[in-house]
Order: C-alpha cells, then sequence, then structure tokens
C-alpha cells in the first residue's frame, strides 16, 4: 500500500502470492521487479535471491517436488528472463507446476529499443502451459490467480506471467481491484464406468500383471491409494520419476526403479507416466507386443502415445484408483502364487548387476560402492536428491525410496545442474530432515555457485561429489568409438575447497572408509557441505546400454 491508501503494482503481485499460500520466491534481483520485492517484504514472504536465474527456476520447481504446490520464480526482464528458459524446459517436459514471473519492459516503450527489451512471450510459448501479459494494475490479482489455477489444471506444468515495469509501478485505488476467490474445482474427474469395468476384467484374469507408476500419482496425492489398491490385490509396483517412494521401495510387493520385470508381464497398468525412453517405449523388447495395457492419465493426450492402450481411463490418479478398487475382488484375481516373487528376485537381481564391477582392491572408489555405503550410512528421513550422469544411474537404481519426494532425479529430460537448486529446495520445505545431494563433477559445475545461496541463507545441504574428473559417460562413448578423446576432461578439481572458500565446510574422501568420518563431521558442522569424492574414472553405468536403443 502507498500513503495515499492505494496499492502498488508489485504490491498487488505480493498479496495474491500471499493469498495463495506462498511462502518463499526464488529471484535474482533486477530493477524491474523491485516493486515486488518491496511487496513481499511488506506481506512476510521470503526473498531467496540466488546466483543465476536458471537456479532460481529449478529451485522453484524443487519446491513443487516436495510441497506439492507450485513454486514460483521472479526474475527481472529480458536476460533475467532468457536466463530462465532452461529451467522452464526442465519443469515443462518433467510435468511440474510453477509460476515464472518476470518484469518487461514499460509500455510506453515498447518497440522502440528500451533497454532489456525483447518478445518474452513468444520465447517462453513453447515452454509453458500458459503465457500472457499484464496490461492493467488492477487486473494482477486475477492474472495471478490464473496463473496458479493454470500451473495445477489437468497435467501439472509451467507458467509465465509478464509484468511491465510502467504497470509494476503504477497505483490503484482498493475499491478498482479484485482478488478472486473460489477458483479451484476440489472435483477430481473420474473414468467412465463401462471402461473400469471393461480395466477390472483385464486384470482379473491377467496371470503376471504388473503396476507402473509415474509422476502423476505424486501430484494426485495418490499414494496412499496406491499401496491400498496393490495390497489389496497383490500386485508388484514399478515407481518413476517423481512417483519414487509413493510406493515404499522396501515393500514386499516393490520392484524398484528398473522395470525389468516388465519383459515378463502379461498386463501392465500404466498411472500417469509417459512411455519414453525410460521405458522403452512402451514397445519391444521392454513390452512385449502381446502385452496388455491400462493407461491411466488426467491428460487424455498421453493415452496411447507409443503404443495401443487396450482399455485407456481418463481421470485422477487416486480417484481412478478408487474406482478399479470398488469394481475388483481379491478373490476374481488369477495372477500366478509366485509373480511377487518373481519380481523380488529381479529387483534384487538388477541391484547386483550394478556392483559387479566392483573391485574392493582398487585404489579409487566404486560409484556404486559409494552408494552402497551411503545408504548405509544416511539417517532413515534423509532427503536424497541425484545429479550427473553415471553416478545418478548408480543412485537411482541401487538406493531406495520410502517415502514420497525421499529420493528425487531429473528423469528422461537428462538435464544436469539441478541437484543444489533442488537440494536448496528442500532444506527450506523440511529444515528439520538431512537433505543430500550426490552429483558428479561435470553436473556439479552448472550450479556451484549456489553453495553462496546456501550460505547466506542458512541452508545446510551435503553436496556427495563422484568425481572422475571428467565427463564420464561421453568420455567411456568416445574411447568406444573413436579410440581417443577430446573436450571431456575436468581433472580432479578441488571443489570441497571452493565450497570452503564460500564459507562452508568442505572435505576430500579417497578412499570408502573415509566417507562415514567425512559424513558425519559434514552433519556435524550445521555448514552447506561438500564431499569431494575420488571415484574410478574407468568405472560407469552399465544401465545406460539398455536393450533397446534410446535416441
Amino acid at each position: 500500500m502507498t500513503q495515499e491508501n492505494e496499492y502498488l503494482g508489485g504490491a498487488l503481485v505480493a498479496r495474491a502470492l500471499k493469498n495463495e499460500g506462498v511462502k518463499n520466491i526464488f529471484s535474482l534481483s533486477g530493477g524491474h521487479i523491485n516493486p515486488v520485492y518491496s511487496g513481499c517484504l511488506a506481506e512476510g514472504i521470503r526473498i531467496v535471491d540466488t546466483r543465476h536465474e536458471q537456479a532460481a527456476v529449478h529451485m522453484a520447481e524443487g519446491w513443487a517436488r516436495y510441497t506439492g504446490r507450485p513454486g514460483v520464480a521472479v526474475v527481472t526482464a529480458g536476460p533475467g528472463v532468457v536466463n530462465a528458459l532452461p529451467g522452464m524446459a526442465v519443469a515443462a517436459q518433467s510435468g511440474v507446476p510453477l509460476v515464472l514471473i518476470g518484469g518487461r519492459s514499460s509500455l510506453a516503450r515498447r518497440d522502440i529499443g528500451a533497454m532489456q527489451d525483447i518478445d518474452q512471450l513468444a520465447l517462453l510459448r513453447p515452454l509453458t502451459k500458459w503465457a500472457r501479459q499484464v496490461y492493467q494494475v488492477e487486473r494482477i490479482p486475477e492474472y495471478v490467480a490464473a496463473a496458479f489455477r493454470q500451473a495445477l489444471s489437468g497435467r501439472p506444468g509451467p507458467v509465465f506471467l509478464e509484468i511491465p515495469v510502467d504497470i509494476m509501478h503504477e497505483t490503484v485505488a482498493p475499491g478498482l481491484v479484485r482478488f478472486p476467490e473460489q477458483y479451484y474445482s476440489r472435483r477430481r474427474p473420474c473414468a467412465e464406468e463401462k471402461d473400469i469395468k471393461e480395466a477390472a476384467a483385464l486384470l482379473a484374469a491377467a496371470k503376471r500383471p504388473l503396476i507402473l507408476a509415474g509422476s502423476g500419482v505424486f501430484w494426485s496425492d495418490a499414494s496412499a491409494a496406491l499401496i491400498e489398491f496393490a495390497e489389496s490385490l497383490r500386485i508388484p509396483v514399478y515407481t518413476r520419476n517423481q512417483a519414487r517412494g509413493t510406493f515404499p521401495e522396501d515393500h514386499d510387493l516393490a520392484g524398484g526403479f528398473f522395470p525389468i520385470g516388465l519383459m515378463q508381464a502379461d498386463l501392465v497398468l500404466i498411472l500417469g507416466t509417459r512411455l519414453d525412453w525410460t521405458a522403452g517405449y512402451g514397445r519391444p523388447p521392454l513390452f512385449k507386443m502381446t502385452t496388455k495395457t491400462i493407461h491411466v492419465d488426467i491428460e487424455a493426450s498421453e493415452i496411447g502415445q507409443n503404443r495401443p492402450a487396450d482399455v485407456g481411463l481418463v481421470g485422477d490418479i487416486r480417484a481412478v484408483l478408487q474406482q478399479l478398487s470398488g469394481a475388483l475382488k481379491p478373490e476374481s484375481m488369477q495372477m500366478e502364487g509366485s509373480w511377487p516373487q518373481t519380481i523380488r528376485v529381479l529387483r534384487e537381481a538388477a541391484r547386483e548387476s550394478s556392483a559387479g564391477s566392483i573391485d574392493p582392491a582398487a585404489a579409487l572408489i566404486h560409484p556404486a560402492a559409494l552408494c552402497r555405503e551411503l545408504s548405509s550410512l544416511l539417517p532413515p528421513e534423509t532427503l536424497l536428491v541425484v545429479d550427473g550422469g553415471d553416478i545418478a544411474g548408480f543412485a537411482v537404481l541401487t538406493m531406495e525410496a520410502l517415502s514420497p519426494s525421499s529420493l528425487i532425479w531429473i528423469g528422461a529430460f537428462g538435464h544436469l545442474g539441478v541437484g543444489l537448486p533442488f537440494a536448496l529446495a528442500g532444506k527450506l520445505a523440511h529444515p528439520e530432515r538431512p537433505v543430500v545431494l550426490i552429483t558428479g563433477d561435470g553436473a556439479f559445475g552448472f550450479s556451484a555457485m549456489e553453495f553462496d545461496t546456501a550460505v547466506r541463507h542458512d541452508l545446510p545441504v551435503i553436496a556427495i561429489i563422484a568425481n572422475d574428473g571428467g565427463w564420464g559417460q561421453i568420455r567411456r562413448g568416445q574411447r568406444r568409438d573413436y579410440g581417443k578423446t577430446a573436450g571431456v576432461e575436468l581433472g580432479p578439481v578441488r571443489y570441497d575447497r571452493m565450497v570452503e572458500a564460500l564459507g562452508g565446510h568442505g572435505a576430500r574422501v579417497d578412499e570408502a572408509a573415509a566417507l562415514g568420518p567425512a559424513l558425519k563431521e559434514a552433519l556435524d558442522s550445521g555448514l552447506p557441505s561438500c564431499i569431494n569424492v575420488r571415484t574410478d574414472p574407468d568405472t560407469g553405468f552399465s544401465g545406460m546400454d539398455l536393450p533397446w536403443k534410446i535416441n
């Protein structure tokens, strides 16, 4: 509010965000967004300022992944919005709800060469569900409300709201402003009953059914419904992407991460996930053509993508699971009694395969051995974030997710550098829980300066770097294909000392026995910490050599 009892545009933004329950914005300062900062200070909204706009958007996505509510990033015009593009691409590919608010040159100076001016809506439209510009200051609350509604409706995703700087600074009388109310629907869309009956009949007749659960389970808050459904029918469950932990991976029906059991299944119930390269595109050899599929998704266009669906169920995952539960009786199931045991055996075999090349006498640490050691050392309530190439493959395969958001990985897009921003968002969302990032040295470099953000905002996360001195997966491919390498060597950089210089805690580990003491020191320090672990550059994740082509 101004002294004349009028609303300033930036104050309207902050008030609208507060009405949405926003506690933090993730941002890098700039003149075009100063009024929003002033409004956030007045409304008690924390400004988490980062060292790069890309990291701010990654943190907003991380916040959504940990809370189930859209994160908010606020960036300045021109270069600020351009720097945010990679983060928006990641959120779009992953289907994560976030709201990006960008400044813009004034309407009065449009198209005459204003500083930092560019057609931002044209840049953002391909990466968003919804992108708009505000032209009237009194309508800011309407547009903010619409942005949140769009981010959460249907299949979640990122949205963009552009506010010119003269609209940010304009004032308006309170009587002209309307703050929207009751603009969310509590209804969960259900599937057609005839399709439910058809799906139930297929499930009952299956001898080797599986559930392939994806991010839609998380965004639907369907963890309890999935557990109840699987337990009542004794159907094994594989979880992927943001669904990791929605079905605890220490459960006797859990197949874990790598869905090798699909090769033996005769029916797959697909819950809110795309059949992309990580699922063999839903085609042979991972999926047999004779395997029947029931595909459930909130977004109708996802059903039948890459392979025909025997039954397509368009609806909210939790609502559809409840419908299926009502249509199926456990005694009607014809599943083979040994089928869950088969999946457990395959799960353990997949995990053991990652450790097949571990040499206990090797001078440097095998990345699989690093992941195993961490699994035994970390407290069970730890939130794990995984980033990188080789180390990510070992971590997502061997480490278990026991609760929602307890193990986060970028998934199919393969974008590197999200790890530290995600970890910082996790610590903000759950300050009482340890947050540990497991990352490669290459991936760490993309957002390493965000350790400065961690120190300034007192966010004591721990980054464990599997440091093989280069871009390991690419290096191995070059050696295999060309017999030589180029542009892939990084060297044994002392990232721990960089973190110390920024005010955090650092340690170097050269042998597995030193990892436990180093981890304890990091936890006890209460500081943002980096444990720089020298890993064997000649070992890699063989899981990337999948039995199907990935590109």
